[in-house]
């Protein structure tokens, strides 16, 4: 029988890189969804690997939260490219030997500006929090948008480089793969 893979976002396995200051009741629910799913793959036999928090790595602990279009540039790119690189001689191993091994695909977080697969949130965020344009004005502007987060986006690009295919899913979308799959 073949070993089952799947590749996660990393707060799956470590809440505490995500933002500070998240909403109490959100971080909750998420954190009960992400519990259940965790539980859920591991009843079923599924192995995991974690992916790397690009937020955490280059922002720290301390960090606010981002817009997407915040680390859609260049050099948020290139790190996250050099982060992803290890992971995917990993899938590349795995993929290898398909008589022992199956990548089931990726799992990330709607909503991150890093790791949403499906949607993000996006707006005119940025700046100093006093000056010329009151706060609120400016939070006003972040949208959930339908597009994946840029390491997500990196990531897949990645993979098709290496003439990968693997599905992508939302925490939601990859719940429902698995109760079909039943």
């Amino acid at each position: 029988m073949r070993k089952r893979i799947i590749l996660i976002s990393h707060c799956f396995l470590n809440d505490a890189a995500k933002l500070k200051n998240q909403p109490v009741k959100e971080q909750a629910e998420e954190r009960r969804k992400k519990r259940t799913l965790l539980g859920d793959l591991i009843k079923s036999g599924i192995d995991m690997i974690q992916l790397p928090c690009p937020e955490f790595y280059l922002y720290g602990s301390e960090r606010w939260g981002h817009a997407a279009s915040q680390f859609d540039h260049p050099f948020y790119r290139q790190e996250v490219r050099r982060m992803l690189e290890p992971i995917l001689l990993q899938v590349e191993s795995y993929l290898e030997r398909p008589d022992r091994f199956e990548i089931l695909g990726v799992i990330g977080i709607d909503g991150s500006p890093s790791c949403g697969v499906h949607d993000t949130y996006d707006g005119d965020w940025g700046g100093e929090f006093c000056g010329p344009v009151p706060v609120q004005e400016t939070i006003d502007t972040l949208k959930r948008e339908e597009k994946p987060g840029v390491f997500m986006e990196v990531l897949r690009t990645m993979l098709k480089e290496r003439g990968i295919c693997l599905p992508f899913y939302s925490l939601d979308s990859f719940e429902e793969s698995l109760r079909e799959q039943a």
